[in-house]
């Protein structure tokens, strides 16, 4: 994604092998991205997960046909019931899923740029395969973002914020924005209002994964109102979605000398920003850097959360692959094998993040030259890619060229130790 310097893959990697492997390490780290915007709206800061309501209860809770009603913001918040249930949350990212893969696989027949459709699909597909959090998290999101418009009231017109307040409890986007645009012609003189309608307007664009749109409009929200670090995080993120390190790093400085003026060194949200930082300069190539800051992530994570959690499993990907960048192998495998079985515990088996570390940890032991515990790796994440995705996926059928490939070559390696005896 964008024009910067990508993870040197070893020389001795096939051509395939090397471009897939370096695509699910683009996307792991767009991952964490997604789900620290979506965390840090909630007052979460985790850059990966946080405890899980079953979802039944969230339903019962939030549906429009259960007796409670939600309370919204400050106290003077409309009792807003949320009206998205969870069969109409799939059946949207369902919808944006065969749209956005559509345009992806165009692009590739096409042989047009395709990072951002790439990058789009698997957020959609993340999403999708973290269902009951992701809605939950929606959810709360939406809870935020009604209540958050609360602090506008007074200089808008009320009527009119009570209705977009409505429109987003519905997940009427559309409207929603549309009612947003207005405020903003009827309340030019307030920079606060402005600000504001510009960041909801941001996450909406975001929903539908129209970044560039959503990064325009958050830009101009951070610029209105540069003492709001939410606004300074969804723009960092957008940036680095967009491959726009440099930027992306620029912004995470700042969130970083906030959040640790606020809440001191061991905090979550700390320990957040130090990952994205060392995400933006792994990206950029400056690997050693990159490490100083996962190490820093790391160790107050495991402090916060303890040894089996899916933000210290991040971290300790994060940290095997910039390893590996450094051609320092044995190292990786130790990180990623931590990272693996950490998420085993937390997610089983059958899982795409599994996949991608049986991938990585395929590519690392491919370096070593043991193609036998490549290969075995990198089964397992065809196993997992097929079952979840499908045959017919364009991500499953990279992964199987892979695992063919590395087929050949041990094939290859055999006959050349047959020619020697």
């Amino acid at each position: 994604m964008g024009s910067c310097q990508q993870t040197k893959p070893p020389n001795n990697l096939p051509a395939t092998v090397q471009t897939f492997f370096m695509w699910v390490r683009r996307m792991l780290r767009l991952r964490n991205q997604c789900y620290f915007v979506a965390l840090i709206l909630l007052g979460i800061i985790s850059p990966l997960g946080h405890s899980q309501t079953p979802v039944d209860s969230v339903e019962q809770t939030l549906t429009p046909n259960s007796d409670d009603v939600l309370p919204t913001g400050s106290a003077r918040a409309h009792q807003i019931r949320i009206g998205l249930t969870l069969q109409q949350y799939k059946a949207g990212l369902k919808r944006l899923e065969r749209e956005t893969e559509t345009r992806y696989v165009n692009a590739l027949a096409n042989n047009q740029q395709h990072s951002e459709y790439e990058a789009q699909l698997y957020a959609i597909q993340d999403r999708l395969q973290h269902i009951e959090q992701g809605y939950r998290a929606h959810i709360e999101d939406l809870q935020n973002r009604i209540g958050q418009l609360e602090s506008i009231r007074g200089q808008v017109s009320g009527q009119l914020l009570n209705q977009t307040q409505q429109a987003l409890a519905d997940g009427d986007n559309q409207q929603a924005g549309q009612l947003l645009q207005q405020m903003e012609s009827q309340s030019a003189v307030f920079n606060n209002v402005t600000a504001e309608t510009h960041y909801q307007r941001c996450q909406i664009a975001k929903d539908a994964l129209h970044f560039r749109h959503a990064f325009t409009l958050c830009q101009r929200a951070a610029q209105l109102a540069p003492e709001r670090m939410d606004y300074l995080s969804a723009l960092a993120d957008l940036a680095q979605t967009m491959g726009d390190y440099k930027k992306a790093a620029a912004y995470y400085e700042r969130v970083l000398a906030s959040t640790l003026e606020t809440h001191g060194e061991d905090h979550p949200a700390v320990a957040a920003s130090r990952n994205n930082l060392g995400t933006i300069w792994d990206a950029l190539g400056e690997y050693k850097k990159a490490i100083g800051y996962y190490e820093q992530a790391l160790a107050s994570d495991i402090k916060t959360h303890g040894e089996d959690h899916p933000d210290v499993a991040i971290d300790r990907n994060n940290l095997g692959m910039a390893w590996y960048a450094l051609d320092e192998y044995q190292k990786a495998i130790v990180y990623l094998e931590q990272a693996l079985a950490s998420d085993i515990k937390t997610y089983g088996q059958d899982h795409l993040q599994i996949a991608t570390y049986h991938n990585n940890l395929a590519g690392a032991w491919h370096a070593l030259g043991d193609y036998k515990k490549s290969h075995g790796h990198l089964e397992q994440a065809l196993k997992i890619f097929e079952k979840i995705l499908g045959e017919n996926h364009p991500n499953t059928k990279g992964v199987r060229a892979n695992y063919q490939q590395l087929q050949l070559d041990m094939q290859g390696q055999g006959n050349e130790s047959d020619a020697l005896e």
